[in-house]
């Protein structure tokens, strides 16, 4: 196995090349660049000599290949680069937006998978019954409905009618656990149920696939207690098609991230992400996405290695 993660651990590197050369070019197809956006205002814009100086300040002025090159340099010393639009580092820009985002994307998971096991397994145990379509009918629901709409209705409704609000000052997790909780409440249950609605149907066709095995009629015969089997025979079976579907909704759970710190406010990457591509702030965009590859990346090995404690049979040679 250490093999095996040192080998996924090493195709990070080519990965991020990949990427970061694929986005670099395409953020050179927007129009304007950062330089015409830090000095462009609402009540005079700036001249085209100005504008054309700050490029040239800014290296912007250099071919396309130079500045890839110089960009390429950076990366593979591990400098992200320096914003000009926020005036430093990209890294320390992100540094402080991480924890935001990546504790909003795992209570999401958390979240989800509190929701999901526990609805698709009762629903398949107790197939065609009023929980059974109650479970698919939400499900449906969580599916068709956008994020960021659930998101401002739950806020409109909360302001307008409960009248309360989550917390204007974002306060860290360990720093003030209530003021955040209240914070990261809605979001994370807006992810999470959007992800649930995904993961119940699935866990509810492979429940009812598995438990129609003959090792599962076995365990039944044998006089297992119900948990038993179906916990440790069926839903242990069931869950690895479910494992591998949770390790590509995590990436749809940062997207939701995006839109949802967007809308409640929250100082995170996602957050960040939308006031730099407003800014043309390349080097920024460049940077977040690649630590959101970084993310995803290590959680799809993560996901890839829980396929053994669920399955003692898998072999990673």
């Amino acid at each position: 196995m250490k093999g095996y993660i040192v080998r996924r651990l090493l195709l990070i590197l080519p990965t991020l090349l990949l990427l970061g050369t694929l986005l670099f070019f395409m953020l050179q197809a927007i129009p304007g660049d950062v330089a015409s956006t830090m000095l462009a205002g609402e009540e005079s814009a700036a001249s085209p000599e100005a504008i054309e100086k700050l490029r040239k300040e800014l290296g912007l002025a250099d071919p396309l290949y130079i500045q890839y090159f110089r960009w390429l340099g950076k990366m593979i010393r591990g400098d992200l680069g320096y914003s000009a639009y926020f005036n430093q580092s990209v890294w320390d820009a992100i540094r402080p937006k991480i924890d935001v985002t990546v504790t909003l994307a795992l209570l999401g998971v958390l979240v989800a998978i509190v929701l999901s096991i526990p609805a698709g397994v009762l629903s398949a145990l107790f197939r065609g019954s009023l929980f059974d379509q109650g479970v698919r009918a939400l499900s449906a629901v969580g599916m068709a409905v956008p994020a960021f709409w659930l998101g401002i209705l739950i806020l409109l409704v909360l302001s307008r009618i409960v009248g309360w609000a989550p917390p204007a000052q974002h306060s860290g997790i360990l720093d003030n656990p209530w003021s955040a909780l209240q914070r990261f409440m809605f979001p994370a249950l807006i992810l999470g149920f959007r992800s649930a609605a995904v993961i119940s149907r699935m866990i509810r066709s492979m429940m009812l696939e598995v438990l129609n095995e003959d090792y599962v009629r076995t365990a039944w015969s044998k006089g297992l207690l119900p948990r038993v089997v179906i916990i440790k025979h069926a839903l242990r079976n069931a869950l690895l098609p479910v494992v591998t579907m949770l390790g590509m909704l995590f990436a749809s759970l940062i997207d939701g991230a995006v839109v949802l710190e967007t809308v409640f406010n929250l100082p995170g990457i996602g957050l960040h992400l939308i006031e730099s591509v407003r800014g043309r702030d390349a080097s920024m965009v460049l940077g977040m996405v690649l630590l959101i590859g970084v993310f995803m990346m290590v959680w799809i090995l993560l996901i890839d290695l829980s396929y053994k404690v669920l399955d003692p049979r898998v072999t990673y040679e």
